[in-house]
């Protein structure tokens, strides 16, 4: 599925999701990773949340779209 990131900067195809605390931040990061084909994978920072439970519920919403079979969802 296809995912808008919070920032609106990027449009990316994610093979996983990840919610983690962000490096150096006090905030919970939802990261999104990337097949990059010939160079491994690469992780992207879909949103940032200012709780573990917002994130969860974030992710929560993208595990619904990939049931209904959302082309395209953009993060909150």
């Amino acid at each position: 599925m296809w995912i808008r990131s919070q920032n609106r900067k990027e449009l990316v195809n994610c093979i996983s999701y990840t919610v983690r605390k962000n490096i150096g931040g006090k905030n919970e990061a939802l990261v999104g990773t990337v097949d990059n084909g010939f160079w491994g994978r690469k992780e992207i920072i879909l949103g940032m949340y200012d709780t573990t439970e917002i994130a969860i519920a974030e992710l929560t919403k993208i595990q619904e779209a990939l049931i209904e079979k959302v082309e395209l969802y953009e993060m909150n």
